[in-house]
């Protein structure tokens, strides 16, 4: 071999050389920007999960408030639907505390106008005949004479002498003969 081939191949070898350098570093920048490009990537992706992350707390949070407002309302309407069966309950009781207060009421006044006939009866100065057309009489019959006032009553029969029947301040009917005179 000649100087001229063994120059050649070593300044081949040199240039092989250089070029595996070269590649090697080129190879390690390459690889550092990917390593920086891969360390970005992999902290826009942490920056994502975190901010779906504070996403899903907002919407768990709010998920609790609705579920919370709806137990409220729920519970509301469980209070309404409570107390409009007691008011139920309550006027279907008063009902009927009305129909017994009514039937009493009743009862009394029918009582009372058995007991105003049957001191018609004793009373000799009252005339209990049906053809009878004293106030006394008509009074007795009236469904609402139990319930007038003794006072308008009083005032209204008071001196009518002409009638028949006459009222002194007590309210006590007395017939009284007509004057002919």
């Amino acid at each position: 071999m000649d100087t001229t081939t063994l120059i050649w191949i070593i300044i081949g070898i040199i240039v092989v050389a250089i070029i595996i350098v070269v590649a090697v570093m080129l190879s390690r920048r390459n690889s550092a920007k990917r390593l920086e490009a891969q360390h970005a990537k992999a902290e826009d992706l942490r920056e994502d999960a975190q901010r779906t992350e504070m996403a899903a707390r907002e919407r768990e949070a709010q998920a609790s408030q609705a579920r919370a407002d709806s137990a409220s309302a729920t519970a509301e309407a469980e209070q309404a639907k409570a107390r409009a069966a007691q008011a139920g309950i309550e006027a279907d009781r008063a009902a009927t505390n009305v129909d017994t207060h009514r039937s009493d009421a009743e009862a009394l006044r029918a009582e009372q106008a058995q007991t105003l006939r049957k001191a018609d009866e004793v009373d000799p100065a009252v005339s209990t005949d049906a053809g009878d057309t004293t106030e006394r009489a008509i009074l007795r019959d009236r469904p609402d004479a139990a319930g007038e006032n003794p006072a308008a009553v009083r005032g209204r029969d008071a001196g009518s002498v002409d009638g028949q029947v006459v009222r002194d301040e007590n309210g006590t009917a007395r017939t009284t003969p007509t004057d002919r005179a």
